[in-house]
């Protein structure tokens, strides 16, 4: 397309988006990390590139609006997007929860220019990556892992995503697919696999594969809080959620705590296996399955059982900080480095 929108160097003020495949937010932040004003709307994942960069512009504008701040001095615009991700092209790749519908069939974004797209809309630099690689960024520049080089971010959700920083950089690869953590294969031929290899820590530490643990030891008949939750004629699953399991083992239900020390154990697995390749000074555990301490406490002691001892030694293994401003605020960092590049 066009000639690139430059960066403003030296700009007090930038925006970081987080697009999700529900909502877009933006939020607007001075040289003092304070957020000066935010925006959300729908982010119309489903109805093609250009609704999308519509509604991406809108909560910018949005967010601009709310801090009153003047555009002009706005440096550039950083935006975390769900998929590979080629950061030096600004294309996305490939990315399954965007796209449109094509003679009645749905059609994902492959090959979308998102960055002249929205750069072409706002008349303002943009730079994006992976959402999983920019929440990372937010935890190392904002959050869990201020003040390190080196970090591994597992995000514990539906699925299992991450992000990995060395030497302050966010580690991309050849083509942008790098730190696909919940890819990596960490025991032979198990686990429900949909989309992917058996055995992988997403097919067996994700939000189905808990759920799917529970529903098969209940279905033994054996005894369980969990059967409080049995409100209706669906299978166990429908029914069951991680939160749900955990908040059972909270209150001492043993199926509950022996499904998510199981869950623990595959996730400490992950953690050694990033500990002894890419020797961090923190290793950071989000979403909203990591609040578990029964998940967390076992992942650590598998981590420690597993890693190499003198490696393991310097690395930290705690909860993000941020929650759901991790993308929002890595957007921000993204953002941060264009202006000043």
């Amino acid at each position: 397309m066009g000639n690139r929108v430059q960066p403003k160097a030296n700009a007090p003020y930038v925006v970081g988006v987080d697009l999700g495949g529900t909502n877009v937010r933006a939020a607007v932040v001075d040289r003092n990390e304070k957020s000066l004003g935010r925006h959300e709307v729908s982010s119309d994942a489903k109805l093609g590139a250009a609704k999308t960069v519509i509604r991406i512009a809108d909560a910018v504008r949005g967010a601009i609006a709310d801090a009153g701040v003047n555009i002009n001095e706005v440096g550039a615009v950083g935006i975390a997007v769900p998929g590979h991700i080629n950061v030096p092209e600004g294309r996305i790749v490939w990315a399954p929860n965007f796209g449109d519908f094509v003679n009645d069939a749905y059609v994902p974004y492959k090959n979308v220019f998102l960055r002249d797209l929205v750069e072409e809309e706002l008349g303002m630099a943009m730079v994006m990556d992976n959402d999983a690689n920019v929440a990372a960024l937010g935890e190392f520049r904002f959050g869990a892992g201020r003040g390190t080089n080196h970090l591994v971010m597992f995000t514990l959700g539906t699925g299992v995503g991450g992000g990995i920083i060395v030497d302050r950089q966010v580690l991309r690869g050849a083509t942008g697919g790098a730190a696909e953590v919940g890819h990596i294969i960490i025991a032979d031929g198990v686990g429900g696999s949909q989309f992917g290899a058996h055995g992988r820590l997403e097919s067996l530490a994700g939000r189905d594969a808990i759920t799917e643990r529970a529903a098969l030891i209940m279905e033994s008949g054996r005894p369980t809080l969990l059967w409080d939750y049995i409100t209706g004629p669906e299978s166990l699953m429908q029914h069951l959620t991680p939160a749900k399991i955990d908040e059972a083992a909270e209150k001492g239900d043993s199926l509950a705590i022996d499904v998510l020390v199981q869950t623990g154990h595959y996730v400490g697995l992950g953690i050694a296996s990033m500990v002894n390749v890419f020797n961090p000074d923190v290793v950071v555990l989000g979403g909203k399955i990591a609040r578990s301490k029964t998940l967390f406490d076992t992942a650590i002691r598998t981590a420690k059982a597993s890693a190499v001892g003198s490696i393991l030694a310097s690395a930290k293994i705690v909860r993000a900080e941020l929650d759901d401003d991790a993308g929002i605020m890595g957007a921000v960092e993204l953002a941060w480095r264009e202006t000043d590049a």
